[in-house]
């Protein structure tokens, strides 16, 4: 579905920016155990309403330009667009002005812009350990788009993997995803909340032509980025809790969750299943409150 607080200003880092370390960041860390670790666990929740599927494909070197995406790439032909593509006007409303477009960097000479901006925030050796910052708009845009879906394309994830190996524990045929996992995840959790909502969006107005034009190149011409981003939030703290154990199975090189209930779930779901109860009732505390700045 990670990662004290910079004061709240209407020129700080921008938060789209930022909002990678709470929406894209979590994308990475779903991404880091679907693509290396890939689980599977026990009885839990429904699954999400709409998660249209959508293929995941290998990681890309750092340095290396990722693959051009389709237009609503990995959506079935039989799965709705994402809500956000309509005609008329946007289901969630900017809550304030945003500048004119022809202010905004082109995408591909918008790394420095964004680096200098993060640099604001966080040091050149902590953006390197979480970030993938080459393409990053882009990364940002995407990432978000697929958290309602059930994969994220791992090429162009907004975020590094999550390091260490997966905590399992055996016994024959059956396998437990372990409590020590979740503490692969506390860097991430302590780095979100070290986030100042307020700050975000006020930053997230600044820089917003620059997503919403990468969002409708992507194939939603008449879209509105903003909605995307509050269903992902949405989806995410609408993630079931589970009580009990994780069990997992590995029917090739990935693990999966045994529960098919949880195996649906969305992408933005299962990270906060993945990263643990105590981490994701701080994340979703997190969540609310930007959800809180940009619905009003």
């Amino acid at each position: 579905m990670p990662p004290n607080a910079p004061p709240a200003s209407t020129a700080g880092p921008p938060w789209w920016l930022i909002l990678a370390a709470i929406v894209a960041i979590l994308g990475g860390l779903y991404l880091y155990l679907w693509l290396r670790d890939a689980p599977k666990p026990v009885p839990v929740g429904a699954p999400p309403a709409s998660s249209p599927a959508s293929g995941a494909g290998p990681a890309v070197p750092d340095g290396v330009a990722p693959p051009a995406v389709p237009a609503a790439e990995g959506v079935p032909a039989e799965q709705p667009a994402p809500a956000a593509a309509v005609a008329d006007g946007p289901k969630y409303p900017l809550p304030g002005d945003s500048p004119d477009a022809a202010t905004m960097p082109a995408t591909e000479r918008s790394d420095a812009p964004i680096l200098e901006a993060l640099l604001a925030l966080a040091t050149r050796d902590a953006m390197a350990q979480f970030l993938n910052m080459q393409d990053f708009a882009r990364r940002f845009v995407v990432t978000v788009d697929h958290l309602p879906r059930e994969q994220i394309p791992a090429q162009l994830s907004a975020v590094k993997r999550v390091p260490g190996a997966l905590a399992i524990a055996a016994d024959g045929d059956s396998m437990t995803l372990q409590p020590a996992n979740f503490g692969r995840y506390d860097a991430f959790v302590r780095f979100a909340e070290s986030l100042d909502p307020k700050t975000l969006v006020a930053t997230y107005l600044r820089f917003y032509p620059l997503l919403q034009r990468e969002y409708r190149a992507m194939g939603y011409p008449q879209a509105h980025f903003n909605d995307r981003v509050v269903e992902a939030i949405d989806d995410m703290l609408a993630a079931p809790e589970v009580t009990g154990p994780i069990r997992l199975e590995q029917p090739q090189v990935h693990y999966r969750f045994v529960d098919p209930l949880l195996e649906k779930l969305s992408a933005g779901r299962k990270i906060m299943i993945r990263i643990g109860p105590a981490h994701a009732t701080r994340v979703k505390a997190l969540l609310r409150a930007v959800r809180a700045q940009l619905v009003r």
